[in-house]
């Protein structure tokens, strides 16, 4: 669903009108959600629910300081951040590791909450556990099909997908999960379009860490270190050397910009801290120190004011549901 009329000014607030600001981004969003089943999408539903159970907590706020690079105030978000959030909980589905047994989240859903999926179902779901890192160059598109180069695995192929079909640009970089299903390759359902002055940097800097990753575990595989490192390239995305590159993604392209939640979550965590001193400052102020009715001082009695509150809850991060928050 697009979110204003092509001549009304962006809701993201840049003062464009939508047309020549977000509304091209939002076709797509629109576009992958028009792009899942039925099926698919009560799958994924019951993916994201999971992943935010009582169990994970802890896990997935400290998942989000590794994908995001900081602690930040998630009470920030809002339904504008849907591809950063959705993309972040593929992430901790696949990659980031639970509990004592350092285990994936979605394995664990296969384990525990699939007694009573059909095994077709089950069929998707283990070929999604098995997805890894891919950084593919667009070479042809045709009808639900790209032909496309694997840059990380240096090989040609066909992926299966209508909606990147439809919205990438021979050239564009695919930035998702590849995995097989039924004899086809295919892409998770976040991937991200980058265009092409980014994959010279964006490749050396993935190639570089896994050179680095092997230093430390001889004989490791380039599959095995992707889904032990599938947040680099949002690394990337963040990090200095991407700064110059921001010019080509972003409002008024098809190419969707991470940065710019990381610059308002970074903002609006600074606002909250900048708040919690002044009110702090506020309790630290000299006050009249408490008295007996006749004058007396008493020694060691905080007023009200001076008793220190209970600890708020950390702001937990708020996950869209695919099909629901659309």
């Amino acid at each position: 669903m697009l979110r204003a009329n092509r001549n009304d000014p962006c809701p993201c607030g840049s003062g464009k009108k939508y047309k020549n600001c977000c509304m091209r981004q939002d076709q797509i969003a629109a576009s992958r959600e028009a792009n899942l089943t039925v099926a698919e999408a009560a799958l994924l539903t019951a993916l994201y629910r999971y992943a935010q159970g009582p169990q994970f907590q802890n896990d997935l706020v400290q998942a989000f300081e590794v994908y995001w690079g900081g602690r930040y105030d998630f009470r920030a978000v809002t339904d504008e951040d849907a591809e950063d959030m959705r993309r972040t909980i593929e992430w901790f589905l696949h990659d980031a590791h639970v509990g004592e047994g350092r285990r994936h989240v979605i394995d664990l859903f296969i384990e525990n909450e699939t007694r009573d999926y059909a095994p077709e179902v089950l069929e998707v779901l283990r070929a999604w556990a098995n997805s890894a890192l891919a950084i593919l160059r667009v070479e042809r598109r045709s009808a639900g099909r790209l032909e496309a180069y694997d840059l990380l695995r240096d090989q040609p192929l066909t992926v299966v997908d209508a909606m990147l079909a439809r919205n990438a640009r021979e050239g564009d970089l695919l930035v998702g999960r590849l995995f097989t299903f039924q004899g086809e390759y295919r892409l998770s359902r976040m991937t991200m379009l980058l265009p092409r002055p980014f994959e010279e940097p964006l490749v050396a800097y993935v190639r570089n860490a896994y050179a680095f990753y092997r230093d430390e575990h001889p004989g490791a595989t380039l599959d095995e270190f992707l889904r032990e490192n599938g947040h680099l390239v949002n690394a990337f995305l963040l990090s200095p050397r991407a700064e110059p590159l921001r010019v080509y993604i972003g409002p008024g392209t098809p190419y969707h910009d991470p940065a710019r939640f990381r610059d308002r979550l970074r903002e609006a965590t600074r606002q909250a801290e900048e708040a919690q001193r002044r009110e702090l400052a506020t309790r630290e102020a000299p006050r009249d120190l408490p008295r007996t009715a006749s004058g007396l001082i008493l020694p060691g009695t905080a007023t009200p004011e001076e008793r220190s509150p209970a600890p708020a809850e950390p702001a937990k991060p708020r996950i869209l549901i695919p099909g629901r928050d659309v």
